[in-house]
């Protein structure tokens, strides 16, 4: 009955994880989105600022280009670096360590299960008139688990 509640405890907790990674996912792709608009924007004024740039007394409209620019880069960075340094929150690091934690518990369990499952139909199988001793047995035992993983 452990061994269920465990594996329940493990699946709830990979949900929870998993569930946490998709909402980071869509957090990464709404501001790449808004990085990508400010980075267009910002070749359309490299392609405006190069074009004032040509054209020969028109100084204020150049810098106002290159400000505009300027600004674009900025947010456009500071948007890049807000999508790249997403990192995971502390309910799907719990989640993780909760899933991880049962999940051993699981192993443990059905380990012990099978182990206990040997050492019963080893001690009820052998015959009577056989007095084996407690090494002979403890041998068995160990070989038929070894052949079943």
């Amino acid at each position: 009955m452990r061994s269920v509640e465990l594996a329940k405890v493990a699946a709830a907790a990979e949900t929870l994880r998993l569930k946490r990674i998709a909402s980071r996912q869509v957090m990464r792709v709404a501001y790449a989105a808004g990085a990508a608009v400010f980075a267009i924007g910002m070749l359309v004024l490299v392609h405006v600022a190069a074009f004032h740039a040509l054209a020969p007394g028109l100084v204020s409209p150049l810098w106002a280009s290159v400000i505009l620019l300027a600004i674009d880069a900025v947010a456009a960075g500071v948007l890049f670096m807000m999508a790249n340094s997403n990192t995971p929150d502390a309910i799907e690091t719990e989640a993780l360590e909760v899933r991880r934690q049962a999940v051993t518990e699981l192993r443990k369990a059905t380990t012990f299960v099978a182990l206990a499952g040997e050492t019963m139909g080893v001690a009820f199988r052998r015959p009577r008139t056989v007095r084996r001793s407690g090494v002979g047995l403890a041998a068995e035992i160990a070989a038929r688990v070894m052949r079943r993983s």
